[in-house]
């Protein structure tokens, strides 16, 4: 067995471990996977992907290590962007833009890798409670030459980006409180979605981007940059933030369709509407 086959053979059984110790985190990703899909899953189908999922986030977690210590120029050659050009176009109009992102992949990788390749973006995200966390985690969101933008207090330093024609990069799949997000679709389940990316896009015509995700079997990472969402203004701005919502949330499903073992099914996507889900 060679070096690096002893080594995925090594991560793969602590990842099995994992899966079996940690109780709470494989029935939400069991709970979810049977809400998400219904009958297109068999029982025994859900297990193999909730097996699956674990093993990308310890994957995750040692790739998480690798971007604190590797060099720039070995992170750099690990990541493949496709579709840039649409980030170009977007920028060209001098407002900004919204790179709009999931859980999905390796998404600290992939940012890392384009502010790397392309220019640093402001990477919006909220801050760890323990001190020793929190500087570790903003280390390593800046170390490629990135901005961190702290989630909770952060629309101040979020319209200062914009206003000088800077990519802003916000995670939007994760369950907000009733306050702090909108109902849309997920997988056909009404689920919380923070609404900043629509608002901006609505009442200051800031470009939203999607850019996803994934790990490639060679073991890169794979940005890919989508055409900008259009964002269809009429008379009733309510409902044009929802059908933008909307279209956010059906892009990512269906790029989480395609590699569902990848994206983040250890967290309550849909508790805010459905807690009894996680009971």
């Amino acid at each position: 067995m060679s070096g690096q086959a002893l080594g995925e053979w090594f991560l793969d059984g602590l990842a099995a471990l994992w899966y079996r110790l940690d109780r709470r985190h494989r029935k939400i990703a069991l709970r979810n996977l049977a809400f998400a899909y219904g009958p297109e899953l068999s029982p025994e189908a859900r297990e193999r992907l909730a097996r699956a999922v674990f093993r990308h986030f310890f994957r995750f977690g040692w790739e998480t290590l690798v971007l604190l210590v590797a060099s720039l120029s070995y992170i750099n050659r690990r990541v493949v962007i496709w579709g840039q050009e649409h980030m170009a176009q977007a920028l060209s109009q001098g407002r900004g833009l919204i790179a709009m992102a999931a859980h999905s992949g390796n998404w600290e990788y992939t940012v890392m890798g384009y502010g790397l390749q392309y220019g640093p973006v402001a990477v919006v995200a909220r801050e760890m409670d323990h001190p020793l966390g929190r500087a570790l985690a903003r280390y390593l969101r800046q170390r490629g030459g990135n901005w961190m933008v702290d989630k909770q207090k952060g629309l101040k330093d979020i319209l200062s980006h914009l206003k000088q024609n800077h990519i802003v990069g916000i995670v939007i799949d994760q369950n907000t409180t009733t306050a702090g997000g909108w109902l849309a679709d997920f997988f056909g389940k009404p689920a919380r979605t923070t609404p900043v990316a629509a608002l901006l896009a609505r009442h200051r015509d800031i470009p939203v981007v999607p850019t996803l995700s994934r790990r490639l079997p060679d073991g890169r990472h794979l940005m890919v940059v989508l055409p900008a969402i259009p964002m269809e203004k009429t008379g009733d701005p309510d409902a044009d933030i929802q059908r933008h919502l909307e279209l956010q949330n059906r892009t990512i499903e269906a790029w989480v369709r395609t590699c569902p073992e990848q994206w983040l099914w250890l967290h309550r996507r849909w508790k805010n509407q459905f807690e009894e889900l996680y009971r």
